[in-house]
């Protein structure tokens, strides 16, 4: 399929409008500005689409009430293959513990041996996200890096609760170390990347990587403290609304925005929490909210970056994580996109600031020394 007709143009300019600010825990934000709004705090024309879209859509889902299969299955969710080179996909099953995951290698043709390697752990809150939604993603990526991309597909929640993915998850990364040569992969070039969920298991698995393994750690959105807000310490930080600035036009959209993730922090039956912990743990287990880690353990952290959309629930955890790396001598950086929220990597082909990111991916892979 074409991708939907936005100008070609909008990915780059997002890079030429790009700019550093301070944060207000005091340290430097790359700011990924919107491609063609002017002003500052609002939201995206496209994501105006979508939020209008998404009423009347999800109207008729709230009458119906929820169900796992209507997370799984998404056919809102739509990505378009953009790349212009000749990607290889290799589908592998692969050992962890007692059991075979599903692992999936994207490489162009012509990458030469002893590449980076990009682990990409999905999201979908910890029970839905598989490959034919991130597929088109881990191409552009490949083709964008000349790296190779691995896509492990670790087990989902409730089926599988903590710590089955975890354990999927630094099952593959080992796997990956141990064969990089085997796929034409450096050993000593992992980059460990996460949206979402897929950011809460990647910081689990670095929790776990005495050995060093991960060289760089990517979190997107990441889902770094999933407490809920009113029990996280006022000594730590305070999540508010008034965290998120944002004009008064786009105030409601940007809030039911938010509003979509904070649910799923609740303690509610269906909530992701619930399904994925199932009372083998608590959202207080620094494997699943690295907020909760100690100073110990982040300080033997890679060195990280923090990607966030402007109007996402989870984008105040993350700034709290990253100021802790920051202060601990980790070497972090903070990438925020403007006008976005949560997920928008989802959309592929839709939303331009979803192939810019791809591209900044990209980048972080091609520079690795």
């Amino acid at each position: 399929m074409e991708p939907r007709k936005y100008d070609p143009t909008l990915p780059g300019k997002i890079r030429e409008k790009q700019f550093t600010s301070t944060h207000k825990n005091g340290m430097m934000v790359l700011n990924k500005a919107i491609p063609d709004a002017d002003g500052g705090n609002v939201l995206d024309p496209r994501l105006r689409e979508i939020i209008a879209m998404k009423r009347k859509m999800f109207s008729s889902r709230a009458k119906a009430g929820w169900t796992l299969s209507g997370e799984r299955y998404r056919p809102d969710k739509v990505t378009y293959d953009l790349t212009t080179a000749d990607i290889t996909v290799d589908e592998r099953l692969i050992p962890v513990g007692d059991h075979l995951i599903d692992i999936y290698i994207y490489r162009p043709v012509d990458a030469k041996p002893g590449r980076p390697v990009l682990v990409y752990l999905h999201g979908g809150g910890f029970t839905a996200g598989d490959m034919r939604l991130y597929a088109n993603q881990m191409k552009l990526i490949a083709e964008k890096s000349g790296a190779v991309v691995v896509f492990p597909e670790y087990r989902l929640a409730p089926e599988c609760p903590f710590p089955g993915p975890i354990e999927d998850c630094w099952g593959a990364v080992q796997w990956v170390h141990a064969h990089a040569e085997e796929i034409g992969a450096h050993p000593e070039k992992v980059v460990l990347a996460g949206d979402s969920a897929g950011g809460s298991l990647s910081a689990a698995c670095v929790l776990q990587d005495s050995a060093g393994i991960v060289k760089k750690l990517i979190g997107i959105y990441p889902g770094w403290d999933t407490r809920n807000y009113h029990d996280i310490p006022a000594s730590e930080y305070t999540w508010s609304y008034e965290a998120y600035d944002v004009c008064e036009e786009d105030r409601e959209g940007a809030y039911s925005r938010i509003d979509r993730i904070k649910s799923g922090m609740e303690k509610s039956e269906s909530s992701s929490n619930h399904l994925y912990l199932q009372g083998r743990t608590t959202t207080s287990d620094p494997l699943v909210s690295l907020a909760c880690a100690g100073d110990e353990q982040l300080r033997k952290f890679p060195e990280t970056l923090v990607i966030t959309a402007q109007y996402d629930y989870l984008t105040v955890g993350a700034d709290h994580v990253a100021k802790r790396l920051h202060d601990l001598g980790v070497p972090v950086r903070l990438v925020r996109y403007l006008g976005t929220d949560h997920g928008f990597l989802d959309m592929l082909g839709t939303i331009v600031q979803s192939e810019e990111l791809c591209w900044t991916l990209a980048d972080e892979l091609a520079g690795l020394k």
